[in-house]
């Protein structure tokens, strides 16, 4: 409860992980829907195992949902509840939840995200009528709003990111049309969700100002910052091998 009121009055978003299994206190989403805390400014991740009752309440009280598919698939979570979003009229909006597990870009998990939900529309279609739909369910450029417009409103932060907008902050994704995996460019919007990699982002503008030009990392001493990573991995490694020793 202390948390929720004091993300209410810093004006912050409350995000939080459930799924694979019942939230951790009996009840408690109920109390502090009783409590009136539930609404705008809270965020679910994952959220698999939420009833379709207790759903419906946060919908409408106006709660933002993310959804991690491929680590959800991976660690039992069950289904990304996409889908059970999509037919109560919110979009959810995509994260990766595990960076040492899984790749970190959200173009990737968008894909996942898109065709999973494809996958399940379809074999719903084929059950009751023996046939695949005749045109997809989802199109691409809702998944392209997932990991743009959607981000943005889960934070709070739509009237100054999440796209190109007059007026709002400068960030930029460059992909070079021209590479052999996308050559030739009929539909863009299928071809950034469905076709682009990590490999085709030329550069990145973040606030005005280039991350990324010419393929490459505006970064100082990067080598330096990389070495700090790898010594903190190995550190982490031997950690976790002397806890397995000593059970």
């Amino acid at each position: 409860m202390h948390d929720f009121r004091l993300a209410r009055e810093l004006k912050l978003i409350a995000s939080m992980h459930q799924g694979g299994g019942p939230a951790n206190t009996p009840g408690g989403w109920e109390k502090l829907i009783e409590a009136g805390l539930v609404g705008a400014g809270v965020n679910i991740v994952h959220g698999n195992d939420l009833p379709d009752d207790l759903l419906d309440r946060m919908v409408d009280l106006g709660v933002s949902f993310s959804v991690t598919p491929e680590n959800e698939m991976i660690q039992g979570h069950g289904l990304p509840i996409t889908g059970r979003l999509l037919k109560r009229g919110v979009r959810p909006t995509i994260g990766i939840d595990l960076e040492s597990v899984l790749a970190g870009d959200l173009l990737s998990v968008a894909r996942v995200a898109l065709s999973m939900q494809r996958a399940l529309d379809n074999a719903a279609s084929h059950k009751a009528s023996g046939t695949i739909p005749a045109t997809t369910t989802i199109p691409v450029r809702e998944a392209l709003r997932w990991i743009t417009t959607e981000g943005a409103r889960m934070l709070g932060r739509e009237h100054q990111i999440g796209s190109l907008t007059p007026g709002k902050l400068a960030d930029l994704v460059i992909i070079n049309a021209s590479d052999l995996n996308l050559y030739p460019v009929h539909d863009p919007v299928a071809t950034v969700v469905m076709q682009t990699s990590l490999a085709n982002i030329e550069a990145v503008m973040i606030g005005g100002a280039w991350k990324k030009q010419n393929g490459r990392l505006l970064v100082e001493a990067l080598d330096a910052k990389k070495e700090l990573l790898a010594q903190s991995g190995r550190r982490l490694v031997e950690d976790i091998e002397r806890q397995g020793r000593a059970a």
